[in-house]
């Protein structure tokens, strides 16, 4: 009873986290854009240091008011990744020679650097890397549950709504000439959607768990379905499952919680791997 207690705030934020990151994990393993999320995530981490320090320098009266200085930091993030946005819709070009994932790395390095530096001047900088990148999803706060709530709803219920533009435009992302009109303005919103559900997804899990969500359920789905809804279907089992197990070990063996879902999601990604190497799973058509 006690677990179920203390870890059902943090199992409702993996479920929303499941729900929107398989969808989109899906969409970043066509379009071949793997590290789009953690150069997103640290783009946003960039924007919320910045942030800290501008917020310090003109309210130095007012740095430790914390809700303030949220609401300053998340119009950052939220500035930075419309720029991040921006520069990957129109850098994805045929006539530029340098692949968009080479663009996606360099902004990860670039981004990185600068955060680690601005944060290494400031107090507690340690604390604030590794929070970036494992998060703290045991501590979850039922406030930042429903901030995580309202993004996948709104989020999610765009990309239902607009389903057909955002699945064409994935399905045919190879394609010189592109039946989607607009393609450049739905390859932006993606990139922007994207962006604000990874601010708050790793404001609570960590860029590491978020990444983890993200690619590996999505892989897995993808050796075994074809389908988009099979596929979905797929990575959502196979996220709660682990998420449960991730859970409940943490908890009883006293382990920080987004290794050890991390962990069992790569172990599972393996046992796929083999499975579908020996027995030669037919894919479900």
């Amino acid at each position: 009873m006690i677990a179920i207690d203390f870890l059902f705030l943090p199992f409702i934020a993996c479920l929303l986290l499941i729900i929107i990151n398989v969808y989109f994990g899906i969409h970043v393993i066509k379009r071949e854009i793997i590290f789009i999320d953690i150069a997103l995530a640290q783009i946003a981490a960039l924007g919320s240091a910045v942030a800290m320090v501008v917020f310090t320098l003109s309210h130095p009266e007012a740095a430790h008011e914390h809700d303030h200085n949220n609401a300053f930091t998340y119009l950052f993030s939220l500035g930075f990744i419309t720029l991040a946005a921006l520069m990957f819709t129109f850098l994805k070009n045929k006539k530029i020679s340098i692949p968009l994932e080479a663009v996606i790395g360099i902004s990860y390095a670039v981004a990185t650097t600068g955060t680690v530096i601005i944060l290494d001047k400031g107090a507690g900088g340690d604390v604030h890397v590794h929070d970036m990148l494992i998060g703290s999803i045991l501590w979850v706060s039922w406030h930042k549950v429903t901030q995580l709530l309202i993004v996948v709803f709104l989020v999610g219920a765009f990309h239902i709504i607009f389903r057909k533009k955002f699945l064409s435009l994935t399905d045919s992302h190879q394609d010189k000439k592109n039946s989607t009109t607009n393609p450049q303005l739905w390859d932006f919103l993606f990139y922007f959607t994207f962006g604000i559900v990874i601010i708050e997804a790793v404001s609570i899990a960590g860029i590491l768990t978020v990444f983890a969500f993200l690619i590996i359920p999505a892989s897995i789905s993808t050796l075994f379905a074809e389908g988009w809804w099979k596929k979905i279907l797929i990575g959502w089992l196979v996220c709660v499952c682990v998420s449960l197990a991730g859970l409940y070990v943490s908890w009883k063996m006293d382990m920080p919680c987004s290794p050890v879902i991390i962990v069992f999601l790569g172990i599972i990604l393996i046992f796929g791997l083999v499975f579908k190497k020996l027995f030669f799973f037919n894919e479900l058509k």
